[in-house]
């Protein structure tokens, strides 16, 4: 139907152009006069330039997006330049290139993502534009449509280029101090802080055997010296097998819950911690043992698209990860819902412990007081002020 519409549209201008062209042709023969032909032969070129306007072949190419920076983080400001070539051998007046496809706040933030030029004979343009304040997730861009008018806008072609990209909008990381955090917890109190394990890679010195040392430990050199049994001696370091829970089951201060965890573990991962990281939601993700550049940034990608639903039960989803959860658990949740204080109350003495963090404000912190009351389990509430001290907090009382 919009294409007959359009179809009727063309031939309606191209015909009130013709009888234009005709009534002011009629107007001078019978009238004459200089008055009367110097209006015709004012508007005929301009009558003449719309009328090939409507059946030139319009070309469009070498169209290409530019987006920077490279990474963008909530809150940035995102530049975008577009480039493209006109390729109609025939002079035109007026285009107008428009972003199609970007949601409503978007078009807003960049105030209509559309630009004017007169073109004329000039073939190369290029138009930059900036859209602030940008929100976490992805942005689609699809298609640039091109508007050429005659002078007056008696004549309106349309072409639609297909330029598709993507941006990523990754959550906004934070300078956080980072500390190992304490592992095991009863009524909220820490028991052990550390489980140590000795790095059998990393040889500290060498001691005299004793009963129960390992056959591989035995220091074969020093033995073919002196014929005496020497043991080698390991550097023992903290065990931080960690999993990081996102609770994706609550919109409550969603963003700022993923801000922090992303933050966090980033955190953990830059100081060579051992931690996972899980996403508890409608799209559930597992990233077991993060250590490289490439499987963090994986998760980070993840990060940029979550959306929180509240149509899961985290009860049901923790339950059923049971087996992947075992290490000591971080969990990020905007709060404190129903189903989740069922999970710790039927399922935290199997955990090594679990630190929850509850996202709120400083008005909810004040009026609420959050305290733990189950076995194995510290929560805490914190305010995005306090985001930086996040590994701080654990220790305090």
């Amino acid at each position: 139907m919009s294409k007959y519409k359009q179809m009727l549209s063309k031939i309606g201008r191209f015909m009130a152009m013709v009888l234009l062209i005709a009534i002011t042709f009629s107007y001078a023969m019978f009238q004459g006069g200089f008055v009367s032909w110097f209006l015709f032969y004012t508007l005929i070129p301009f009558l003449l330039f719309s009328l090939v306007l409507t059946f030139i072949p319009i070309q469009i190419k070498e169209v290409g997006r530019e987006i920077t920076p490279r990474r963008l983080s909530r809150g940035d400001k995102a530049t975008v330049t577009i480039h493209f070539k006109n390729a109609t051998l025939f002079p035109l007046a007026f285009l107008t290139v428009r972003e199609l496809g970007l949601n409503s706040d978007v078009v807003e933030k960049s105030k209509g993502c559309s630009n004017l030029y007169f073109v004329g004979w000039k073939r190369r343009f290029h138009w930059t534009y900036e859209i602030p304040e940008l929100e976490r997730g992805e942005i689609q861009f699809s298609t640039l449509q091109f508007t050429f008018t005659d002078f007056f806008g008696w004549t309106v072609r349309h072409k639609f280029v297909t330029e598709k990209q993507s941006m990523l909008v990754y959550p906004k990381l934070l300078n956080i101090k980072y500390r190992q955090l304490p592992k095991q917890f009863d009524q909220g109190g820490v028991l052990s802080p550390y489980a140590f394990v000795k790095d059998t890679s990393m040889v500290t010195s060498v001691r005299d055997y004793q009963a129960g040392d390992r056959f591989s430990w035995i220091h074969w050199k020093s033995f073919a010296k002196n014929e005496t049994l020497r043991t080698k001696d390991f550097e023992e370091r903290q065990s931080e097998e960690t999993v990081i829970v996102v609770d994706a089951t609550t919109k409550k201060h969603f963003e700022e819950v993923i801000e922090l965890s992303a933050s966090v573990l980033h955190a953990i991962v830059k100081n060579h911690g051992d931690v996972s990281f899980f996403i508890a939601g409608d799209n559930e993700k597992f990233y077991p043992k993060i250590k490289s550049h490439g499987e963090w940034e994986e998760v980070m990608r993840q990060l940029a698209v979550v959306e929180a639903s509240d149509t899961e039960n985290i009860d049901f989803i923790l339950t059923k990860e049971q087996m992947k959860l075992e290490s000591s658990m971080i969990l990020f949740t905007g709060e404190l819902t129903d189903s989740l204080k069922n999970y710790f109350m039927h399922h935290s003495k199997w955990m090594k412990g679990i630190i929850c963090y509850v996202v709120t404000t400083q008005e909810e912190f004040e009026r609420t007081q959050i305290k733990s009351q189950y076995f194995n389990v510290k929560i805490i509430p914190i305010t995005k002020e306090r985001f930086s001290d996040v590994f701080t907090e654990v220790i305090k009382p």
